[in-house]
């Protein structure tokens, strides 16, 4: 391809995509150079990730450019009528943990691998941004998969610290045994990828958008694609345990603790209440750690998930 900026709609040739176009933007620069393959809208409500990518496509220029940015601004194509959460309606899944997928699948599962092994087979790294749905507020974290390489993993986390995170929750190897994220779906290949958590409720808010777009910025500039990049502000604490607390009870839930916050173990996290306003259960820390991510809905049922803590072995 020539230099330029190039919109268009492609498919996959996979039976449970058949029938959807996904619009893309490919950014190609005059120089040659690696390709960064970036997606948003796995969950269809992050707008603040989908709002990032957008102002992406704005902001580079071709004539300054080494080598292609492919960016999929809305993955979960069928979530967007419904507004639906986390889930693809077609199938009830979770795309986010549908990777690496499989070509005979269901939507979910097809387009996961459709990602992989179509669209970005070829990129140097993939880019996978996340963050704030109805009901949830999340730090500025980010997911690496480590996979006992020490030259990958060392180059993976290299890749995770081009975000200006709080957190980067660098999860065990194990993860690789089962249907997970598209960095572990990267990993599996012996790819490189980038997962950026940051937004709330579905808002967009300009601290979750500039989390996003400057640390794309940063991982252009990573890559040599780019000649400049934003600074950073901090360093992030890098946990390597991923707890998903859940709800004791069905309750009335008001939470003391905030995303990004440290926490000791002990440490009151939410009250459960009935509709009396009653304290019916108590949720404590069950080690030191980092809040990753809460729900902000008051009600819940008992055995969902209610909090993200991320803790050191």
């Amino acid at each position: 391809m020539e230099a330029g900026l190039y919109k268009r709609e492609i498919t996959f040739d996979y039976p449970a995509l058949a029938g959807w176009r996904w619009p893309t933007v490919d950014i190609v620069g005059q120089r040659p150079g690696p390709r960064l393959a970036i997606i948003a809208g796995v969950h269809v409500n992050e707008t603040s990730s989908i709002e990032a990518v957008i102002r992406l496509q704005r902001a580079l220029d071709p004539a300054k450019l080494k080598g292609r940015v492919s960016i999929i601004p809305i993955v979960n194509l069928p979530a967007v009528p419904l507004r639906s959460q986390y889930v693809c309606p077609l199938d009830d899944k979770n795309i986010n943990f549908s990777f690496p997928g499989r070509p005979d699948g269901t939507f979910s599962e097809a387009i996961a691998y459709a990602l992989l092994n179509d669209w970005a087979h070829d990129a140097e790294c993939f880019a996978d941004l996340h963050g704030g749905d109805l009901c949830e507020e999340v730090s500025h974290f980010m997911v690496v998969q480590r996979t006992g390489d020490a030259d990958f993993d060392r180059r993976n986390l290299e890749i995770a610290q081009c975000f200006d995170a709080q957190i980067i929750a660098s999860i065990d190897p194990s993860h690789m045994d089962h249907p997970a994220r598209s960095v572990t779906g990267r990993a599996k290949r012996g790819q490189y990828a980038a997962f950026a958590e940051a937004g709330r409720i579905g808002l967009i808010e300009e601290a979750h958008v500039a989390y996003h777009f400057e640390g794309l910025l940063r991982l252009l500039h990573n890559l040599g694609m780019t000649d400049n990049a934003p600074p950073k502000q901090r360093e992030a604490v890098i946990i390597t345990r991923y707890h998903w607390v859940p709800g004791p009870i069905d309750g009335f839930y008001r939470y003391h603790v905030e995303p990004g916050q440290k926490v000791a173990k002990g440490t009151l996290m939410a009250t459960a209440e009935n509709t009396y306003g009653e304290t019916i259960a108590q949720v404590t820390a069950p080690e030191d750690g980092h809040i990753l991510w809460r729900i902000t809905h008051a009600l819940s049922p008992k055995d969902s998930f209610i909090i993200g803590l991320g803790t050191k072995d």
